[in-house]
């Protein structure tokens, strides 16, 4: 599982960039290593195949792609194409340039990563406040990894708002009108993802958790992802966002023709897995 390929470049206060921190961006240096070392590559709708036969899956590793960001097309196609290597790539469809939304966690490092006051105070779901400091690698850290940035996702819609723009008045930061077209592909450049053995998956449509949903509106994100992808796309792959699903999640998405779906959960896939709770392994940047 890979998200951000991009160069490791300090931002405000000469920190690293938040996605660095969380340790979901790889340097373009870093994937091409791993993709040289990368066992045997083989494409996600073969391990589909294997399972619906009740086999074996060929040996290897599938690579994935979470996000739809606009390098995956840029940078990351072509470096699979000179090695002739396919992946999947996993679009949340609402989140996209030319009028789509921003990912909550993405404007989220945006507001972090560009932040002008050394500190950040946001009101909690729970009640209370969490005040601290942004300019120092602790700090940063811990609204990019701890209590704020867990509490941002697990908050009902209307507290994520809240969140955002209390992050955004007291960092002094601000999130550009073109955001979207920063971060994302076009619609209509998702099926050039699919070329070759390449493989286009959905994503839901905004990247919410989807257990924090209710029944209408997790359908609504799951099958409406799906929908949208169907005609690009051989298959109907999907990966759950931020890995979070349950029984009541993985039976809508079964009932919505998904042929797989990806967890976050590492381990090797064999005759015997779920196709839609198999296991993905994280690849982060190496320890420094």
């Amino acid at each position: 599982m890979f998200h951000r390929v991009r160069p490791n470049q300090p931002v405000a206060f000469g920190l690293p960039d938040a996605y660095r921190l969380r340790g979901t961006s790889l340097t373009p240096e870093e994937l091409s290593d791993v993709l040289d070392d990368a066992r045997t590559v083989v494409p996600l709708r073969w391990v589909e195949e294997a399972l619906v036969a009740r086999t074996t899956p060929p040996p290897g590793v599938v690579l994935t792609f979470d996000d739809g960001y606009r390098e995956h097309l840029d940078l990351v196609a072509p470096m699979l194409a000179d090695r002739g290597l396919a992946a999947t790539f996993y679009v949340a469809t609402g989140l996209h340039a030319g009028g789509g939304a921003v990912a909550l966690v993405d404007a989220w490092y945006w507001l972090l990563d560009h932040a002008e006051r050394t500190a950040a105070r946001v009101p909690l779901p729970s009640g209370g406040v969490f005040a601290c400091p942004v300019d120092t690698l602790e700090g940063k850290t811990a609204w990019v990894c701890g209590p704020p940035k867990r509490a941002l996702l697990d908050a009902p819609p209307d507290h994520q708002r809240r969140m955002v723009d209390a992050l955004a008045t007291s960092t002094g930061a601000a999130l550009p009108a073109d955001l979207a077209d920063r971060l994302y592909l076009r619609p209509d450049e998702w099926p050039l993802l699919a070329h070759g053995h390449g493989q286009l998956g959905a994503h839901t449509v905004r990247h919410p958790r989807l257990t924090t949903l209710d029944d209408d509106a997790l359908r609504t994100e799951v099958v409406e992802s799906m929908a949208r992808l169907r005609p690009a796309s051989e298959s109907t792959a999907f990966a759950y966002p931020d890995g979070d699903f349950d029984d009541r999640v993985v039976d809508v998405v079964r009932r919505a023709g998904a042929t797989s779906a990806v967890t976050c959960v590492p381990g090797n896939v064999t005759a015997g897995s779920d196709p839609l709770r198999l296991p993905r392994i994280f690849v982060r940047p190496p320890a420094r």
